[in-house]
């Protein structure tokens, strides 16, 4: 293999190294994100839970007078 041959293949293979390295770090974003949306979810979901009333109170309409 010649030196050009040699230089190629370097830089290939650094180029498909920096490819790598993108897609791991979007993928770590990615997963951020997703456990953010999660977090967004469950506090909203806590505050859901303490807005209600307590049990027996305001679930039901009397109408019947």
């Amino acid at each position: 293999m010649d030196s050009v041959g040699i230089a190629n293949t370097f830089v290939a293979m650094t180029q498909a190294q920096t490819g790598q390295s993108l897609q791991a770090e979007m993928m770590k974003m990615a997963a951020q994100q997703d456990a953010n949306l999660v977090a967004l979810l469950q506090q909203g979901a806590e505050s859901l839970q303490a807005a209600a009333p307590p049990p027996g109170l305001g679930t039901q309409v009397d109408v019947s007078a």
